[in-house]
C-alpha cells in the first residue's frame, strides 16, 4: 500500500499545473471549474410533475441567482449553460401552452440551441425497445422510462449556484 501512494504522490509532479486564467477577453475556461460527481438516474414519466401547465414544478429547477455566477480577480460574469438549456425547454414548455404570436423566435433559438446540446453530449444509454403495431407493421420503439444514466450531479451545480449569485450588471 505504501508503495502505491509513492507510486501516486510521484506521478503528481509529471501532470502540469493547473492553469491559471486572467477571464480577461477569451481567456477564460470553457467549464465551470467544479467537479461534478457522476450519480445514476433512472428516466421515469415524471407524472404528476411538470405538466405543460406546472409553472411551479418548472419553476423549481431553476437557481435563485438565475444562473449567473461571477468568477475571476474581477467578477466577470458567466451564464451556465445548464440553466440555458433548461431555460430552453421551457420556453418550449410556455411556447406550447400560449401559442402567443411573436414567440416564434425565441422558441425557434433555444430548439436550435438544444439540439446541439443534444448531439454535444451524445449520451449513449441504452433504452429497451418496446416495439408496437403501427401502420399495419411493427415498429421499434422506447420511451427511455427505467434507462439509468450516467449523469453529473446537477444538485451540486445548483448549490454552487445559489452560493455563487452574479453581482449587479456592470454597463461597460
Amino acid at each position: 500500500m505504501g508503495f502505491i501512494l509513492y507510486m501516486l504522490n510521484s506521478l503528481k509532479g509529471l501532470l502540469p499545473p493547473e492553469r491559471q486564467y486572467t477571464y480577461i477577453e477569451d481567456d477564460f475556461p470553457s467549464q465551470l471549474p467544479l467537479r461534478l460527481p457522476s450519480v445514476g438516474l433512472v428516466l421515469d414519466n415524471g407524472a404528476p410533475h411538470f405538466s405543460l401547465y406546472a409553472d411551479d414544478d418548472w419553476g423549481t429547477l431553476f437557481p435563485e441567482s438565475d444562473g449567473f455566477t461571477d468568477l475571476g480577480p474581477d467578477n466577470r460574469t458567466f451564464l451556465l449553460s445548464y440553466v440555458h438549456q433548461l431555460h430552453c425547454l421551457d420556453v418550449f414548455r410556455v411556447g406550447f401552452v400560449t401559442n402567443r404570436t411573436g414567440f416564434a423566435h425565441h422558441v425557434e433559438h433555444c430548439l436550435r440551441y438544444m439540439r446541439q446540446v443534444v448531439l454535444c453530449y451524445a449520451d449513449t444509454t441504452l433504452e429497451v425497445d418496446q416495439p408496437g403495431w403501427m401502420d399495419g407493421r411493427w415498429e421499434h420503439a422506447a420511451n427511455g422510462v427505467g434507462s439509468v444514466h450516467r449523469c453529473k450531479d446537477w444538485t451540486v451545480l445548483r448549490k454552487y449556484m445559489d452560493e455563487h449569485p452574479a453581482g449587479p450588471v456592470q454597463q461597460h
